[in-house]
């Protein structure tokens, strides 16, 4: 490796290793924000700078994690940044591995979160996140704002003959900004297990994706040939596919059960892995399609991300097709190891 090339790589570690210091000194917010960009910046840097700069790295936000979170949140952010590491510099005979890793890395971290934070509020996490919510909207200055607009966007109800135009930013009866808060309350319970269920799963593919296709980019852009194929050519293996089936099998049987806990959450988790997982190859497929018609790289992967952002229903349909009827005819190089 070029000596210029190995001053910028170490010169890249120093820097992410200090913004995640200065994080953790400043707050909680920001540090936290900090660890949800460190699976893609150890990556990266392990790919460009080998294992002690993607060490370093997780190092300094380990020692964050003691430096600002408590209790069992600093524990679980400690086994992060290990685990986070580890998968980033560890040498795998099959390719494949390292994206399944990540996803699985990722999915069990945040249950994790949800399950110390449930078990902190003896609580279900949606019910334990709202009751949070709320307290922090009753705390804050601009509380009664914050209620009206929620009112506005039919988030809040009023029971009675009282409308918007009664009430007051500045004077709200103390009685009305009551009902308010609890009608907010019930309405986060009711909207924050699909929520949830669903951020952690788009979470842990954007971390995937990061973790992949950054290094991969990296070592293009030096010239070196990529660990992973172009996004376009990505594909579900059957088996896999099957499985994915079974999970939305799991879905119906956790939703026919009826149950609020945790089975609830166990099928809901389920459909959003399912969903997330022929989203993704209906976009791989929008993006081939695209390289197709000749369109140019950039606003290839400008239409994939509108599409899935605007109408994400079509992109997963557009996977289940291709998944059944091998549309860019991958298929016969799954034999292939990878």
């Amino acid at each position: 490796m070029p000596e210029g090339s190995t001053r910028k790589n170490w010169t890249s570690c120093a820097i992410l290793v200090a913004l995640a210091l200065i994080a953790a000194i400043r707050g909680v917010p920001s540090f936290l924000l900090a660890l949800v960009i460190l699976p893609a910046a150890a990556a990266v840097q392990a790919a460009v700078g080998g294992w002690v700069s993607a060490a370093a790295v997780c190092a300094a936000a380990a020692a964050g994690c003691v430096y600002r979170m408590p209790g069992a949140m600093c524990a679980c952010g400690i086994l992060w940044c290990a685990a986070c590491g580890t998968i980033a510099s560890v040498k795998l005979k099959k390719r494949i591995w390292r994206p399944l890793m990540w996803a699985v890395l990722t999915l069990a971290a945040w249950c994790a979160m949800l399950a110390l934070l449930s078990a902190e509020g003896g609580d279900t996490p949606a019910r334990v996140i709202a009751r949070e919510v709320c307290a922090m909207i009753d705390q804050n200055p601009q509380r009664n704002a914050i209620l009206i607009n929620a009112y506005t966007a039919g988030l809040a109800r009023l029971d009675g003959t009282v409308g918007l135009t009664s009430l007051n930013y500045v004077l709200m009866p103390e009685e009305i900004r009551h009902e308010l808060l609890c009608s907010l309350r019930v309405t986060l319970e009711l909207a924050l297990p699909q929520g949830i269920c669903d951020s952690l799963v788009v979470y842990a593919a954007v971390t995937t994706l990061l973790c992949t296709a950054l290094p991969d980019w990296r070592r293009r852009k030096r010239g070196e040939k990529g660990e992973f194929p172009p996004m376009e050519e990505w594909y579900i293996p059957r088996g896999l596919g099957v499985g994915l089936l079974a999970l939305g099998l799991g879905w119906i049987i956790a939703t026919l059960s009826g149950g609020e806990g945790a089975d609830s959450y166990f099928g809901l988790l389920c459909l959003a892995v399912f969903r997330c997982a022929y989203t993704l190859q209906g976009i791989c497929l929008l993006l081939w399609l695209e390289k197709r018609m000749g369109i140019r790289s950039m606003m290839r992967n400008i239409g994939a991300l509108l599409l899935s952002m605007l109408a994400p229903i079509v992109p997963m349909i557009m996977g289940l097709i291709d998944q059944r009827r091998d549309s860019r005819h991958l298929r016969p190089e799954e034999v292939e190891e990878i």
